[in-house]
């Protein structure tokens, strides 16, 4: 089984109390040609996010220091990463709000290692995917990633324009709306400022990254961003 991303080895964090669960799937993992690594609380989770960078996590429900379906569902940076839930909870409202969480996959214990692995050599063979599609917003280097990689980097008013037009996930967003984004009180806003900021964003974009920005003009309602796109790190 191929456990490569971009030559890289597929970077794997399991989110387990058990060392008795933890360990040996760590080894097992590591044999496939992982990076794998475990942790045994939500506090350590945190640390090992915010220390590297991870392709996919194993996360557990019964924690020592919190619920892990719980922490799941607050967290904001985990939209480029798979997330697998390993839980002895079977019943149907678990699984399915583990999903709403933000989960890839729910899956109820005992579950072997193989069955893992394949699982997160499928769940990876599809972010691939996605990801060869996907615009990246990184907030904190207001830098836009154009599917095939190339990076842009953003003036604030075009930084503010492009995270509020992903928020809305391709739907549109108002005109009044985007002045709001821009930390404009709509009803004084001069709309022929946003009409500027957003052609020389569309032409900044065709010189720079050589593409088109998928950004659609809605006759008399607003914009709308009409690819894929998520906030995170660019690569």
């Amino acid at each position: 089984m191929n456990s490569m991303l971009n030559d890289t080895p597929v970077r794997v964090l399991i989110i387990e109390d058990d060392p008795a669960l933890r360990e040996p799937l760590v080894s097992f993992l590591m044999l496939e040609g992982m990076q794998a690594q475990g942790v045994d609380s939500l506090e350590a989770a945190d640390h090992a996010i915010q220390a590297q960078e991870l392709d996919v996590l194993l996360l557990d429900l019964g924690l020592p220091d919190g619920n892990g379906l719980t922490w799941l569902s607050h967290r904001t940076d985990l939209s480029d990463k798979g997330v697998i839930i390993t839980s002895a909870r079977s019943d149907a409202l678990s699984r399915v709000s583990g999903i709403r969480a933000g989960a890839d996959m729910y899956l109820v214990k005992p579950v072997l290692p193989e069955e893992i692995a394949s699982l997160i050599h499928n769940l990876m063979k599809r972010m691939r995917v996605q990801k060869s599609q996907t615009w990246v917003l990184d907030t904190k280097s207001w830098q836009l990633q154009a599917p095939d990689g190339k990076k842009l980097k953003l003036t604030h008013s075009e930084h503010a324009l492009v995270q509020t037009l992903a928020k809305a996930s391709g739907r549109v967003v108002t005109k009044e709306a985007l002045a709001i984004g821009l930390g404009h009180v709509p009803e004084i806003y001069d709309y022929r400022r946003l009409e500027v900021i957003i052609r020389r964003l569309r032409n900044k974009v065709r010189e720079t990254l050589g593409v088109t920005l998928p950004l659609e003009t809605a006759h008399r309602m607003g914009y709308s961003f009409t690819a894929d796109i998520r906030v995170g790190r660019v690569g």
